[in-house]
């Protein structure tokens, strides 16, 4: 719901920061504090509590909080855990922060990146929330520590110290790879991202940052969402256990002072969001539907479920789109070549969206809470670290120093810990998740994933270990069929579909610009690797789209320099 930028130096005198720098994340009201050995800045866009009293930096006593995310309980939170009544998720979460008490809210439904700066002591605490839904950045070396809600902005402040941060030429030949980065790498050098569920101890003094875990351990670990639920009992009414935890997850999403709409595709998981909220009479503006001639069904169903119910529908047609001037402005806002072409969609939705509020309920997580993707049920399989393109197919690589950049993944020994399900959480989700954000931040809207709920996950996983749920959505099914019984489920349904493959497959030969960015791309890798593509390589699909996005992303970082 916003952003912050924190800076500290122990050699140089920090500068101001420019106010326009994150305005797209927070519109609302921005602020910067200066403490000498620090400064820090926040951009707020106003959702709960909508008065001046939750403005940020929020501060009391030489305490400072910085704070992105939304923990929807903070009424019964705070009466539960603290006997007191807070007005915003803001106030409950400083107070459980000056009183160590964030363990007690920190698996709470929500999501949430924030800084806590403590004046007198010199020090901050940094926390991500599990699934990873608020981003966190940061550069550190032996004199500049930054923090931000966005990698491109931490580049651009460390340059403004100096710093040689330049693009990231191995993330780069990663995302050839796997359309996607891992690790915590971004596509600037020195630039690293905070792990989901992450801590991190800042201490100016001893200069000294402490992070509770690696991207290693991050993979590696067990999932979140089973730590503490080996030793507790199931109920033996689980059905009606689960279909109540669905509807509170999906409720506390239209927790909000401002319009919501709903994002509705017809599918599963959008349309039961949608009719939770219509049989719970939840006050939201509309629902939004991305169409195109392509796939017509998607338009018919989601048109049927709103004249059966009554709902208002914004139909966002795709036909006749300007496909390259929209894909521009994705890979601008994402700061990077996109992982997934329906990437498009989703900006034309929050596009929309912003007309008319500042929220936007999606039903995303839906098929890694129920296990409910096709190749669950086929094969032991998963989305997680899976190989786009293999690069010596279509380049002569020779040179031998230039191959780190090609080594396996081990996703193999993740699975001694986890299972497919976490996999793909912890790396297809999380892809999925960082587009979210930054696209509907770019253009000043939240989107709130309903089923995206750390106790929702913990009683799903505990009922399919028990054998009491099948893995599958039948059951999201089903409740919806219990009140709308004509409802079928589409087997090729794909979530906010664009004719974005139509179009590419037209351009790649023919768009001047299209075949410049291709080029772009080719050249630098020649230049940084020495990889020259294969004389009788047909630069199409695969290839070419990740060579599209890259020599876009190439032309775009050189505009801005």
């Amino acid at each position: 719901m916003c952003g912050y930028i924190f800076v500290s130096s122990r050699t140089t005198k920090t500068r101001p920061i420019d106010s326009k720098l994150l305005n797209h994340r927070g519109p609302d009201f921005n602020s910067e504090i200066d403490l000498g050995w620090c400064r820090f800045r926040h951009w707020r866009l106003s959702i709960q509590d909508l008065t001046s009293f939750s403005n940020q930096p929020y501060s009391r006593e030489k305490d400072y909080l910085i704070y992105n995310g939304e923990i929807y309980d903070y009424h019964d939170l705070g009466l539960f855990h603290f006997s007191k009544k807070f007005d915003s998720d803001t106030q409950l979460l400083f107070h459980a922060l000056k009183n160590n008490s964030f363990d007690l809210i920190r698996k709470e439904s929500g999501f949430y990146s924030f800084l806590f700066v403590n004046e007198l002591q010199k020090k901050i605490f940094a926390a991500r929330d599990y699934f990873g839904k608020k981003p966190l950045y940061y550069y550190f070396d032996e004199d500049l520590l930054i923090v931000a809600s966005e990698d491109r902005v931490v580049r651009d402040i460390a340059r403004q110290y100096r710093k040689s941060v330049g693009l990231n030429a191995s993330s780069i030949a990663h995302y050839l790879r796997y359309k996607d980065l891992h690790y915590g790498s971004t596509f600037y050098e020195g630039v690293s991202e905070l792990p989901p569920g992450s801590t991190f101890d800042f201490n100016f003094d001893k200069w000294q940052l402490l992070i509770s875990r690696t991207w290693e351990d991050y993979y590696y670990s067990k999932p979140f969402y089973k730590e503490e639920i080996a030793n507790q009992t199931i109920s033996e009414d689980s059905e009606a256990i689960l279909k109540q935890s669905l509807i509170n997850s999906i409720e506390k999403r239209f927790t909000a002072d401002v319009p919501v709409q709903l994002a509705l595709s017809g599918g599963v998981d959008s349309t039961l969001v949608a009719m939770v909220a219509n049989n719970k009479k939840k006050d939201f503006e509309r629902t939004l539907t991305v169409s195109s001639s392509s796939r017509p069904s998607e338009l018919i169903k989601s048109q049927l479920l709103c004249e059966k119910f009554q709902l208002s529908q914004k139909v966002i047609n795709f036909d006749g789109i300007d496909v390259l001037d929209l894909l521009e402005k994705c890979i601008n806002a994402q700061g990077g070549p996109l992982s997934h072409p329906h990437t498009l969609g989703v900006f034309a939705l929050t596009l929309e969206a912003s007309n008319k509020g500042k929220v936007l309920i999606t039903g995303e997580g839906a098929d890694e809470l129920m296990y409910g993707y096709d190749h669950y049920k086929n094969s032991n399989s998963t989305f997680a670290f899976l190989e786009h393109i293999d690069p010596y197919d279509y380049f002569d690589i020779k040179s031998s120093e230039k191959k780190s950049c090609l080594n396996d993944l081990p996703w193999n020994k993740f699975l001694e810990n986890n299972d497919y399900r976490d996999l793909d959480v912890k790396t297809h989700l999380l892809s999925l998740l960082r587009r979210n954000d930054r696209v509907s931040m770019r253009n000043s809207v939240e989107v709130r994933s309903a089923f995206l709920d750390f106790q929702l996950f913990q009683i799903v996983f505990r009922q399919q270990e028990k054998g009491t749920l099948s893995k599958g959505k039948g059951t999201l099914v089903k409740m919806i069929q219990d009140s709308y019984h004509d409802y079928k489920v589409d087997g090729n349904k794909i979530g906010f579909y664009v004719p974005f493959n139509d179009w590419f497959k037209a351009q790649v030969q023919e768009n001047l610009l299209v075949r410049k960015y291709i080029e772009n791309a080719k050249e630098f890798f020649e230049i940084n690797f020495g990889w020259t593509l294969k004389k009788n390589v047909d630069v199409k699909e695969k290839l070419a789209w990740a060579l599209l996005n890259i020599g876009l992303f190439l032309e775009i970082e050189e505009q801005l320099n």
